[in-house]
């Protein structure tokens, strides 16, 4: 039986793990073996979690199916303290890879549906009131998602893609959660390295993806650039909200803390 559901840990710590170590044949472990095929190709576009998986300094997650919001509210916590007082430059490779134990033959729309219902859930569960200086507003070109206190930005990647293939990381949908100002810090729009390493990127998702570019790809604070319109990217078939399915709250309260 698997008991760290909610729990984060380092990739290399949760190797070692017992619950990992002795569930060989449970999907978390089958998930982790899985995840580290896609990302050991050299072709994925994503240099930074490539370099995080082999350097097994990146976090997981994983969240069980009729707990979802409660295992990532708890497990985001602990990354959050943990990743707080590490300075920016080294906390880059150390992102959090969060697995949600889902079915894989649901339809993109209804994947796509179900994380941001999960995320919602999260932020229900935040003791941590919204940081006043980031707007609420996700229709705000400033707006990042926050969990204690912390702005950060979400890629939410789901089984059900087949153009978009740099957003489908295995059977089950996940979350790649940084930290808001990681990206600040290495592809930063006012800067020319950040150009050069975000056109760097976005070329090689162009190649991985057959040739296949989302158009809803900005920078950070541009007027016409909203960030969740980056957490799930189109393709056909997908989820197609006018406005973001998610909506901030002051404080947490009982009342939205049932959501999962």
């Amino acid at each position: 039986m698997f008991t760290g559901y909610g729990n984060c840990y380092r990739l290399d710590a949760l190797e070692l793990a017992a619950e990992h170590v002795r569930n060989t044949q449970h999907w978390t472990h089958k998930t982790i073996q899985h995840f580290r095929d896609i990302l050991a190709n050299p072709d994925f576009p994503c240099l930074f979690g490539r370099k995080a998986v082999a350097g097994e300094s990146c976090h997981i997650l994983f969240a069980r199916a009729e707990q979802l919001a409660d295992d990532i509210a708890q497990g985001l916590a602990d990354y959050v303290r943990t990743i707080t007082p590490v300075p920016i430059k080294q906390r880059i490779g150390s992102p959090l890879v969060v697995f949600l134990e889902t079915a894989a033959d649901s339809t993109l729309a209804e994947q796509q549906a179900l994380a941001w219902k999960v995320l919602r859930g999260v932020h229900a569960r935040d003791p941590h009131p919204w940081p006043q200086a980031i707007p609420s507003d996700p229709n705000d070109s400033g707006w990042s998602f926050c969990y204690a206190g912390m702005p950060l930005f979400i890629n939410m990647n789901f089984p059900g893609h087949r153009q978009m293939r740099s957003r489908n990381l295995g059977n089950h949908i996940t979350f790649v959660i940084n930290p808001r100002e990681n990206f600040d810090e290495v592809a930063n729009a006012g800067t020319e390295s950040g150009k050069r390493i975000r056109a760097r990127i976005r070329e090689r998702v162009h190649h991985y993806n057959d040739g296949v570019m989302p158009d809803s790809l900005g920078f950070f604070g541009q007027a016409d650039n909203f960030e969740w319109k980056q957490y799930q990217l189109q393709e056909a078939g997908s989820l197609n909200p006018s406005r973001c399915p998610f909506h901030a709250h002051a404080h947490a309260t009982p009342d939205t803390q049932i959501e999962n």
